[in-house]
C-alpha cells in the first residue's frame, strides 16, 4: 500500500506544481499590468518594477497552493482514470476513499504550509513590498479611520488604536494604547489626540492613563503626556494595514485591543477564521477533485484548467459574499469565514457517496 501511495502522490505532484506556476502567474501578471500603468505617469525604471514585482512571488505562490492543488488532483486522477486504472485498485479491492488517501494528507501538509508561509514569509515580503512601493511612486498620504499597529521596545509590547488620523498622520486622534510586559497587560492609554512634532516625538493630549501593576488599578488623567513611540508619521502610514492583511497573530492582538475600545470587531474576527479556513480548502479542494477527475472527459490539462477555473470562480464569489455579510454582521463571523468550506464540503461529499 506504500507503493499506492507514493505512485498517486507521484501522480499528483507535477500538475499541482503547474497549477501553482500557473495561477502565480496570473496573479503576478495581473500586478505587472498595475505598474505598467503607473510607469506610464511616472516612468519608473526597469530595476524598480522587476524588484516590485519579485516581492510579490511570495504572496501569489502561496494564494495558489490550495488552487494548484484543485488542479493537481483534478489531471492526476482524470488520467488514472483514463488508464482505467483506478478500475484496476477497485476490482483488487481498494476503496475509493483509500485511493484518494495520500491526496488527502498531501492536502493536509499543503494546507499547513500554507498557514505557515502565510504567517512568516509573506508579511516581510508584503511589507517592503508596500514600503518599495510607496517611495517609488510617492504615493498619496490621505485622511482616514481606524488605524491599529504594534511597536516593541525592549521587553515592552505596545498595541496603538485611533479611530481616525489626518492626512499626514502627524495627528492621531481617539487613541487608546495598550501595553503589555512578559504577556500581561500593564497600562492603558486613552487620550483625545496625539501629536508628533519634529525632534520632540509624540505628545498625547488630555487623557487617561490606568496602571495595572498591583492589586488595585491607579488611574490618572493628564492634559500633556509624552509617549515613548519611535514611529514617524511616514513609518505608521507605511505600516498601516487592512484586516485582510494582517496575520493570525496581529489580528488576535487587534481585536482584545478594539474590544477595550468598545469598537466593533466582526470584521476582524471574519479575517482571524478565514486565515485558517482559506488554507483549509486545499483539503475541500482535493476531495473535491477525486470524484469530478474520475469522470469520463476529453480534453487533457486544457478541459482540467477549464473545470478547474469554474470552482474557483463559484468557490471566490460564495467567500466574497459570505465575508461581506460577516464584516456587516449579517452573518455570524465564524460561520461567514468557513461557509465557502462547508457548502464546497457538502457537495464533494455527495460526489464521493456518488463515486464509491
Amino acid at each position: 500500500m506504500r507503493i499506492l501511495d507514493r505512485y498517486v502522490v507521484r501522480e499528483v505532484a507535477s500538475p499541482f506544481a503547474f497549477g501553482v506556476a500557473v495561477f502565480a502567474t496570473f496573479l503576478l501578471v495581473n500586478h505587472l499590468f498595475l505598474l505598467a500603468r503607473i510607469t506610464l505617469h511616472q516612468q519608473l525604471p526597469p530595476g524598480t518594477i522587476l524588484h516590485l514585482l519579485l516581492l510579490r512571488v511570495p504572496y501569489a505562490v502561496v494564494f495558489s497552493l490550495p488552487m494548484g492543488l484543485l488542479l493537481g488532483t483534478l489531471l492526476a486522477f482524470g488520467r488514472l482514470s483514463e488508464r482505467n486504472e483506478v478500475v484496476a485498485m477497485r476490482t483488487s479491492g481498494i476503496s475509493l476513499l483509500r485511493v484518494a488517501g495520500p491526496v488527502v494528507v498531501t492536502a493536509v501538509l499543503v494546507a499547513g504550509l500554507t498557514i505557515l508561509l502565510a504567517e512568516t514569509v509573506v508579511p516581510v515580503s508584503e511589507d517592503r513590498h508596500n514600503r518599495a512601493f510607496a517611495d517609488a511612486t510617492g504615493a498619496p498620504r490621505v485622511a482616514g479611520s481606524h488605524i491599529l499597529f504594534r511597536e516593541e521596545i525592549g521587553e515592552r509590547v505596545s498595541i496603538f488604536y485611533a479611530r481616525s488620523f489626518g492626512e499626514d498622520a502627524s495627528v492621531l486622534r481617539h487613541l487608546t494604547v495598550n501595553e503589555f510586559q512578559e504577556g500581561r497587560l500593564r497600562r492603558v492609554i486613552e487620550a483625545e489626540e496625539a501629536r508628533y512634532r519634529q525632534g520632540a516625538g509624540w505628545e498625547f493630549l488630555r487623557g487617561t492613563l490606568y496602571a495595572l501593576d498591583g492589586p488595585t488599578t491607579v488611574r490618572a488623567a493628564f492634559a500633556r503626556m509624552a509617549v515613548e513611540l519611535r514611529r514617524t508619521p511616514r513609518e505608521i502610514l507605511l505600516g498601516r494595514k487592512d484586516p485582510s492583511e494582517m496575520t493570525i497573530r496581529e489580528l488576535r492582538a487587534y481585536i482584545a485591543v478594539l474590544r477595550r475600545a468598545s469598537e466593533s470587531v466582526a470584521q476582524y474576527v471574519v479575517w482571524l477564521h478565514s486565515r485558517v479556513a482559506f488554507p483549509a480548502s486545499a483539503v475541500i479542494f482535493a476531495l473535491l477533485a477525486v470524484p469530478l477527475g474520475l469522470r469520463p472527459h476529453r480534453g487533457g490539462a486544457a478541459l482540467g484548467l477549464g473545470i478547474t477555473v469554474v470552482i474557483l470562480i463559484g468557490y471566490y464569489v460564495l467567500l466574497n459574499t459570505t465575508l461581506a455579510l460577516g464584516q456587516t454582521e449579517r452573518l455570524p463571523p465564524v460561520l461567514a469565514a468557513w461557509a465557502p468550506n462547508l457548502i464546497t464540503g457538502g457537495v464533494a461529499g455527495v460526489l464521493l457517496w456518488r463515486a464509491r
